[in-house]
């Protein structure tokens, strides 16, 4: 853009384009695509290096923690690019098209009114994520359940007023940071499962899970590993204790509670002394606990 004391113009693509040629709405035109297309080039390029940044290898490979870390900054990072590069363009834009106070001033009081309406929200979401990161209540890579939506998945990216979650379907949820009232994280990343069988028949309930082992879906999103039994002994000299342990993905709690409990139940019907006992512990917590409690 070439600016003088005389003339105003802009040169596009090769073409001179003067003020005093064009009428006053049409220049206004001009120059708004221009401040735009100067606006997203700026972006995408600040966008495209801090990609890169983000791809860049970690020494020590395998440091799951730091890559983490770093995953979290480039979204916040982003987010903050993306914010700032908005409000430079959206200021110079106002400084373009309200030059004239006076006769830009009903129109000025309507956009300042609707500008303090959507900064009211997102201020609160702003406020609320700078809160979300400095606290550490989750980073990208987390499971995490968000209230008050019960919305669950693992964080793809956390900015100044979104977190983005992607569940185990693959559907991404886009949550306003100020909507969010409390959040439950998976620390172990998946659910560990115990499972009880009295029985008079220990022989058939270990036949019962290597069957049922034989056709359950295994893998990263489904049983984390293949149940098994992890201890058997005898409670009384008809009666023995099958103990099972089974670890699937948080949301896939069901793969325990209705599925394998219920094939067992079946399968084990007559041989069963009660319903099977399902449960899961963390023994952190149970420890923690177990320091507090004083027994008389």
């Amino acid at each position: 853009m070439g600016v003088s004391t005389h003339m105003l113009g802009v040169t596009l693509w090769g073409i001179s384009l003067h003020r005093s040629t064009l009428p006053h709405w049409a220049w206004q035109l001009v120059v708004i695509a221009v401040i735009l297309v100067v606006a997203f080039g700026v972006l995408a390029l600040l966008q495209r290096l801090l990609h890169r940044w983000g791809k860049a290898p970690i020494e020590g490979t395998g440091d799951l923690i730091r890559a983490r870390r770093r995953e979290t900054a480039l979204g916040l990072v982003t987010s903050m690019v993306r914010y700032f590069v908005f409000a430079v363009t959206l200021f110079v834009l106002l400084g373009f098209l309200l030059r004239s106070v006076v006769t830009a001033a009903a129109g000025a009081g309507l956009l300042v009114a609707i500008l303090a309406f959507g900064a009211q929200r997102f201020l609160q979401d702003v406020i609320a994520g700078v809160f979300i990161l400095l606290e550490n209540q989750y980073g990208v890579g987390d499971f995490i359940t968000l209230e008050p939506m019960s919305l669950s998945g693992v964080v793809e990216e956390i900015g100044l007023r979104t977190t983005i979650l992607r569940n185990l379907n693959g559907d991404r949820y886009i949550i306003p940071n100020g909507q969010i009232t409390a959040v439950r994280r998976a620390v172990k990343r998946f659910r560990r499962y115990t499972i009880d069988l009295l029985t008079h028949d220990p022989a058939a309930a270990e036949q019962a899970l290597e069957d049922l082992i034989a056709v359950a879906p295994v893998g990263s999103a489904r049983f984390l590993r293949r149940p098994e039994i992890v201890e058997q002994r005898e409670v009384s000299p008809t009666v023995s204790l099958v103990r099972i342990r089974a670890d699937v993905p948080p949301t896939m709690e069901w793969l325990v509670e209705q599925y394998l409990v219920k094939v067992l139940a079946t399968r084990l019907e007559g041989s069963l002394v009660a319903q099977p006992l399902v449960y899961t512990l963390d023994e952190a917590a149970v420890r923690r606990y177990e320091r507090t409690v004083v027994l008389r």
